[in-house]
Order: C-alpha cells, then sequence, then structure tokens
C-alpha cells in the first residue's frame, strides 16, 4: 500500500517565497498553494490540509483572519498553522499566536528552518479523516462595491491636511506652523468627501463640514489605514456623525484581533467615552476591504505597509491625478535587512505608489534618529526622498511629524529633503504637510 503522505497548503502572495516552500516541502509532505488568504480559506475547506504555512500581509485576507477562521467552528478541527512573515515585530508574532497560529517563522526563512517547522507541527499527530465540513461559511465581504454613477465632465480636486502629526497631539508654542493634530486628511473631488485617518484632525474637518454644508446631507467615505490610537482618536469628536441626514462609509481591513465595526465600537466605550457607536445618528457603515472600490467618483485601492499590527496604504485615482497615502510604514530592506524579497517588497510598495501625482508619506526619523528607533515601524527622510524619487512622484508631502520635532526642526529637516532632490537632480516637489493645508490638484 502506498504512503499517504501528509497535507501541506501554502499561502503566499509573492510567488517566489510560495514556490519555494512547495519546493522544499513538496518530496515529503503533498503540498498545494493558494495566492492569497482568501484563496487560501477556500480551498483549506475543500481540501482539509493537515498544515497551513501562511503569509501575514495578503490581499483580501491577511493571515490574521485567516488564522481566526481555520481554527474557528466553521473550520479544521486539529488544523496546524505555521505563520510566516518578514515582519519581526514581537506585537505581531503575539498576535498570530493569539489568533491560532502554532508557530512564527521569519521570512526569507532557510530550507532547513522551514523542513524543521513543519516536522514539529505534524509529528504529534496521526493523519486525520478529509471528510469536507457541514454547509462551510463562505461568506465574503464584498471585494469591489457596485460602481456608483459617474458624474459628466471633470470634478475640482483639493487634498485638505487637518492633523499631520504623528504617534500623539502636541500643542504648544513649538508647533505653532505646521500644528500638533494627530493623522487626517482629506481629498475632496467635487462635492464628495474622502476622509484618510481619523486622529485628531477630524473633529475641525467636522466643523468645517457643519458649516459648508449646513442643512444639506453630507455622503462621505472614510478610509482608515490602521487603528492605533493617533489615527482613529478624533472619531467620536467628529460631529457630522451625530446628524441624521449624513451617511458615511468607513473602510479598512478587519483587524487582528476582532471586526472594524467592534474596533470602533470598543474605542467608544462607557470607561473611554461618554456616547457608545451605537447613538450616532447617521447612516454609518463598516466596509472591511478585499480588494479596490469603485466610488463612481474615485477608484480606491490598498497595500499592506510595514508597521506593528495590520496597516495599509491608500492610492486614490480620480479626474485623471492620482494621490497616495502612506504613513505609518518602515521599508523592509532598512529593517530585515537585503535580500531579493525585501528587494521585491520595497519594490512593490514603489510601484502601488508610481506616477502619484501627489504623494503623502510618513517621514519620522533622521538618521540619527532613527538608529534607536529602528524596528518601531517609521521610516527617516532618506528613505523618503529616495522612494519619492523611484516612485517618479510630482509632488512628495511629508507627513506623519514626530512629536519631539518643533517647527524650527521641522523647517531643517524639510530643506535636508529638497538638497537630496536638488542632488538628485530630481524633479520632485518637496514640503511638509501642515494641519490647514490645502492643495489644489
Amino acid at each position: 500500500m502506498a504512503e499517504i503522505k501528509r497535507r501541506v497548503l501554502v499561502v503566499d502572495d509573492d510567488v517566489e517565497i510560495r514556490g519555494l516552500a512547495v519546493d522544499i516541502l513538496s518530496g515529503e509532505y503533498e503540498v498545494k498553494e493558494a495566492e492569497d488568504g482568501l484563496d487560501g480559506w477556500e480551498k483549506a475547506l475543500s481540501w482539509r490540509p493537515e498544515l497551513v504555512i501562511t503569509d501575514m500581509m495578503m490581499p483580501r485576507m491577511h493571515g490574521y483572519e485567516l488564522c481566526k477562521r481555520l481554527k474557528g467552528p466553521d473550520g479544521i478541527a486539529g488544523v496546524k498553522i505555521l505563520m510566516a512573515s518578514s515582519k519581526p515585530f514581537a506585537t505581531d508574532k503575539a498576535q498570530a499566536i493569539q489568533d491560532g497560529a502554532d508557530e512564527y517563522i521569519l521570512k526569507p526563512f532557510a530550507v532547513q528552518d522551514l523542513r524543521d517547522k513543519a516536522r514539529q507541527l505534524l509529528s504529534a499527530d496521526a493523519p486525520k479523516p478529509r471528510s469536507a465540513p457541514d454547509s462551510p461559511d463562505l461568506t465574503r465581504r464584498s471585494s469591489f462595491l457596485a460602481a456608483l454613477p459617474k458624474p459628466e465632465g471633470p470634478l475640482p480636486v483639493y487634498v485638505h491636511f487637518w492633523g499631520t502629526r504623528g504617534s500623539c497631539p502636541t500643542g504648544g508654542i513649538n508647533t505653532v506652523r505646521y500644528g500638533g493634530n494627530t493623522s487626517c486628511a482629506e481629498v475632496r473631488i467635487g462635492d464628495v468627501p474622502l476622509i484618510i485617518d481619523c486622529g485628531t484632525g477630524l473633529r475641525e474637518l467636522g466643523g468645517a463640514l457643519n458649516r459648508e454644508f449646513s442643512d444639506r446631507p453630507v455622503k462621505g467615505h472614510i478610509f482608515v489605514g490602521h487603528t492605533h490610537w493617533d489615527h482613529i482618536q478624533g472619531f467620536p469628536f467628529f460631529t457630522p456623525l451625530y446628524n441624521p441626514r449624513n451617511t458615511f462609509t468607513l473602510y479598512s481591513v478587519r483587524g487582528a484581533h476582532s471586526s472594524l465595526r467592534s474596533i470602533f465600537g470598543d474605542s467608544m466605550a462607557m470607561d473611554y467615552f461618554p456616547v457608545p457607536l451605537s447613538s450616532l445618528a447617521c447612516k454609518l457603515k463598516f466596509v472591511e476591504l478585499e480588494g479596490a472600490v469603485d466610488l463612481g467618483v474615485a477608484k480606491v485601492s490598498f497595500h499592506h505597509l510595514n508597521h506593528p499590527g495590520v496597516c495599509i496604504g491608500f492610492r486614490i485615482e480620480t479626474q485623471g491625478k492620482v494621490i497616495t497615502y502612506l504613513s505609518d510604514h518602515e521599508d523592509f530592506g532598512r529593517l530585515g535587512g537585503d535580500s531579493d524579497m525585501s528587494r521585491r517588497q520595497d519594490a512593490a510598495v514603489v510601484d502601488f505608489a508610481r506616477g502619484s501625482d501627489l504623494l503623502i508619506r510618513e517621514a519620522q526619523y533622521s538618521e540619527k534618529e532613527y538608529s534607536s528607533r529602528k524596528g518601531w515601524g517609521h521610516s527617516t527622510y532618506d528613505d523618503v526622498v529616495r522612494f519619492a524619487e523611484e516612485a517618479g512622484a510630482k509632488r512628495l508631502a511629508l507627513f506623519h511629524h514626530d512629536p519631539e520635532h518643533t517647527d524650527d526642526i521641522m523647517d531643517a529637516n524639510v530643506k535636508y529633503c529638497q538638497s537630496l532632490l536638488a542632488q538628485d537632480g530630481a524633479k520632485t516637489e518637496c514640503f511638509a504637510a501642515r494641519d490647514g493645508m490645502r492643495i489644489d490638484l
């Protein structure tokens, strides 16, 4: 009787890493591959593998969610999960284990390390029955929203910065010119506001919308790159949410620990805020992204970034213009060292931003500051200037300013970036975003 090989499913959107894992394991196991998290979930339910090796940052469904589904009531009893990621942050490893991963391995992995991990996870268990589950829940969150009617003729487009500070709000006399509100930018397309991040700057944007629209209803879209405090702490103070005439849709990927709605609901729990999420009067919808969305006036796509937890950047294509927003990102090569994989990952982020009319990019540290803050998930000015050149951005807005950077320090940092671009003969216009600044495109 022929030996029955154990079943291993490799889930990764990096075709080279996926192929390498398949090559390493196929001699010892029966191996199949999936190109992203949702593909992995569907193949796992139909094929019933005993070990799933999954990446963390993938389109349509990230690795955290895949772990929870595989270990959940509609998943596969006894399945082992090995999370393979290029992110070395301790918080990510801890979250992966909490969500159901049995082991964690850093990419790029050594051949023997992957073999050893697979053998270790499979050695304690005998092969299990592979019957299909009863009526599995294959409910999928919407990848593409139904396109709204396209307007006739071009609409005016501008970007208004309402909060440009990173990490925490910074008030006082030393940040008057650049501002101290945390991350919030508005991309206005005609009368349609697209809001990116909900830092403390969102409160002032709310007041401005109330004054502008007056008795007219506001129909807006809110995109959240990640749910760390400095990117969501303005949400409860956004007064248009309390107007029953208004409609807002909030978009992001599913959180590592819970649903998007739950995260915002928990942030407004009674221990933290006197008004619960359920009491907001507007029509509010949460959409967990699996792909690009077509809003009629704009197409918005996302790309995973290198920051502790689940973090994405956005590319907005509208009226013949491209605006790319990348907040909280540490270059893969900087953090993990130069390798074929890190070069591919960094190149993919550059390609995502390629041809931007306006690139809004987090730039938090000088080279000296970075030396003691490596692994915090943030970029240096040198990294960001090089990135803008490679992406061919027409304008570069430095963003997510460090709370320790005073107005005078910011002036010096801007001049430094402009000098780097001049030395390279680059045509990119560089400036630092300021609270209240408006850029017409």
